[in-house]
């Protein structure tokens, strides 16, 4: 009921209660007139007077309601009734475009403006959630990934039109699939065992609100074939925490999953060349050792009966053939010893056993022994050492050896009258060793293979070939150590071979030396 029709009833009620004084009025004085005498005349007049003051109030009374009413019409009823039918419209059409009209500067005219306000901050949402709508819907429309909401149930609600690309369905056509449709049987299983896993979880006290999950699954294709996908998912709630849908993003990974299959093929190749490149160097192994033990057998018992010889036939004339049986025994037991070493080297078997040590004093020591060599090939042995070198933490045994086999290579390589030299420095932090001849020089070419094992140098001197062992040894030896070996040299200019071993902290600060120069 409007105000409106309000007033109309209360006006009319008001009309309705004079009607009854009055006829209260009229038969009170109709009664009162049939009496007699001088009493009753006055009386009656006294009930006139009452009467006629009674109705003159109620009159007043009357006509100040009317007035009353009939401004409360203009000045606020019809205002009230005005802002609700505006508001009633507004609701009806659900325009919130629309403004409520109501001029003036009181309090409807506030009630007004607040209602505006209201509406006009309603339009400014309901546009910036347009805006919103229409930007996510763009991303979801050209993502080349597959974007979908499933509800609780596992019901697909939302798809993005990329399925099409992945799948050949339409949107309507993929909606109205269920997941049983969707997913090959595996995958079928397995993503069914992974949802009773995370519903066991949501109601359990582990539950994490942020808890996204990845997921690799075979999707059946609407021309019947198969394609991988990476799905991650994760579940929207509402403000108590529960679970009303689930928002997916899916991504074809079939060429990845081809990459990776091709990976474990070739994977399981070379995991199978492994195993049959290690069985083969466990056999080559067994086989130099083999070798090592049948050769070191003869050699043992003539390595002892020319050093016999050696001091049995000291001031006889076959005290050079002696020797030479001696040296030619010791050389080839060396090399014996270097096959082995090369062998353990290439499988990472070599150990070193390293400690401080002095290099000057095995420098010396290797120059010493190869100094009666070069002699008697006519060449000139120098070493140039300085007066103390820093101690080194090396194994000794090792150090030796390298620096022996770098001799030996240039006596080697050197005509006779030609001069070699042995040099050692501190450069940085490291020992450098170097051995200078003036022998027949490599050529570029021949410097690139020149560490390799099992390779030798082209010469003019048959004597001078070999099986290029001591060189591979020798740089296996220097990398042990954390060092490096190196070359320099030109055809018919003679070499310079060197190596250098890292230098610890201590090592930097302590020095020794015998004090004299060789």
């Amino acid at each position: 009921m409007n105000l409106r029709r309000k007033t109309r009833i209360i006006v009319g009620t008001m009309f309705l209660g004079l009607i009854v004084i009055l006829y209260f009025l009229s038969e009170n004085l109709l009664l009162n007139n049939d009496g007699t005498g001088a009493g009753s005349v006055s009386i009656y007049e006294q009930d006139v007077a009452i009467a006629y003051l009674m109705l003159m109030i109620v009159g007043a009374g009357l006509i100040f309601g009317i007035v009353t009413i009939l401004l409360l019409e203009k000045q606020v009823l019809s205002r009230l009734t005005r802002l609700s039918n505006g508001i009633q419209s507004i609701g009806t059409s659900g325009d919130i475009t629309a403004r409520v009209s109501m001029p003036g500067a009181d309090e409807l005219s506030v009630l007004a403006g607040t209602i505006n306000g209201l509406l006009a901050a309603m339009e400014q949402a309901e546009s910036e959630l347009r805006e919103s709508e229409e930007h996510y819907r763009l991303l979801a429309e050209n993502a080349t990934d597959v974007i979908y909401v499933m509800d609780v149930n596992l019901k697909l609600t939302y798809v993005s039109p990329s399925v099409a690309r992945l799948t050949g369905h339409s949107v309507e056509e993929f909606l109205s699939l269920s997941m049983d449709k969707i997913l090959t049987p595996a995958s079928f299983k397995h993503e069914m065992s992974v949802f009773a896993e995370e519903v066991a979880r949501e109601g359990g006290e582990m539950k994490d609100l942020t808890r996204s999950r990845t997921f690799e699954f075979e999707v059946k294709r609407r021309d019947g074939s198969t394609v991988w996908v990476e799905a991650i998912m994760s579940a929207l709630r509402d403000q108590k925490g529960r679970v009303i849908s689930i928002l997916g993003v899916a991504r074809d990974i079939a060429e990845r999953r081809k990459a990776e299959d091709k990976l474990q093929e070739l994977y399981n190749k070379e995991r199978a060349l492994r195993q049959t490149l290690e069985a083969e160097i466990k056999k080559r192994i067994e086989f130099t050792r083999a070798l090592v033990h049948e050769l070191k057998t003869p050699i043992t018992p003539v390595m002892a009966s020319s050093e016999l010889l050696l001091q049995k036939l000291k001031d006889e004339p076959l005290h050079g053939l002696a020797q030479n049986i001696n040296q030619g025994a010791n050389n080839l037991n060396r090399r014996i010893d270097e096959l082995l070493d090369l062998a353990k080297g290439e499988v990472g078997m070599l150990r070193l056993h390293p400690e401080p040590m002095d290099p000057r004093r095995l420098l010396q020591r290797v120059f010493d022994e190869e100094t009666p060599v070069a002699m008697r090939n006519g060449q000139t042995l120098v070493a140039q050492l300085p007066d103390s070198l820093p101690v080194i933490v090396a194994d000794e045994e090792r150090f030796q050896q390298i620096a022996l086999n770098l001799v030996n290579n240039a006596v080697k390589f050197t005509h006779p009258g030609g001069k070699i030299t042995l040099k050692a420095r501190v450069e940085r932090d490291n020992l450098v060793v170097e051995v200078q001849d003036t022998g027949v020089g490599i050529s570029q070419d021949d410097q690139k293979l020149l560490f390799e094992p099992y390779r030798s140098l082209e010469s003019d001197r048959e004597r001078l070939s070999g099986l290029g062992l001591g060189l591979s040894l020798s740089k296996t030896l220097v990398e042990l150590h954390g060092g490096r070996i190196w070359v320099k040299s030109e055809k018919g200019k003679g070499s310079t071979f060197g190596f250098s071993i890292p230098l610890t902290k201590s090592s930097q600060k302590e020095k020794v030396g015998t004090g004299n120069k060789s």
